[in-house]
């Protein structure tokens, strides 16, 4: 087949293409306006490794891609969402306690249901080359999807460091 002959079987079928065509332009556009909107907040946390201060030594296998998959883990724990429910007061939101009325029907605790409603949407992907972990939040408000990603970061960090300070607490008493 010769270039000249492919240009011809298309125009002969050029009205087939442009329906084709116009079919995938027109449903993307009504699904794109039928669809809710969803933004997504993101934040970064950079895993510093270094030595602890108390016994002076490096841990071992920090650089190992364990310890990022732990540090993840500990992004996506329960601990660190019920961090991020007191520290944004969502337990006082009327809005929420009502949907959570309408949806569990009493079973359960309401902290649970917030736990289990903000990992829902909640995304945490290591860098493939890096100590950075990026922090996903899907919401249909910017801002809140926003705030949740970075209230996650500063309740990772706080969490991070109660876990480290523990032992020492614990070792001292």
């Amino acid at each position: 087949m010769t270039f000249t002959q492919f240009l011809s079987i298309l125009r002969a079928r050029r009205l087939a293409a442009m329906l084709v065509f116009s079919l995938v332009v027109l449903t993307t556009v009504v699904v794109s306006l039928l669809l809710p909107k969803q933004y997504v907040g993101t934040a970064s946390v950079v895993i510093d490794i270094k030595p602890d201060p108390v016994s002076a030594t490096m841990f071992q296998g920090l650089s190992a891609p364990g310890f990022i998959a732990t540090q993840t883990d500990i992004l996506q724990s329960e601990r660190v969402a019920i961090k991020v429910i007191r520290d944004l007061k969502l337990m006082d939101n009327a809005a929420l306690r009502e949907q959570w009325q309408g949806e569990a029907d009493g079973v359960g605790t309401f902290e649970q249901y917030l736990v289990e409603l903000l990992q829902k949407f909640l995304d945490v992907k290591p860098s493939q080359q890096s100590n950075v972990i990026n922090i996903s939040y899907k919401s249909p408000s910017p801002q809140f999807a926003a705030g949740l990603a970075n209230a996650f970061a500063q309740a990772y960090i706080a969490t991070t460091l109660e876990l480290r300070a523990d032992p020492a607490r614990q070792f001292n008493s």
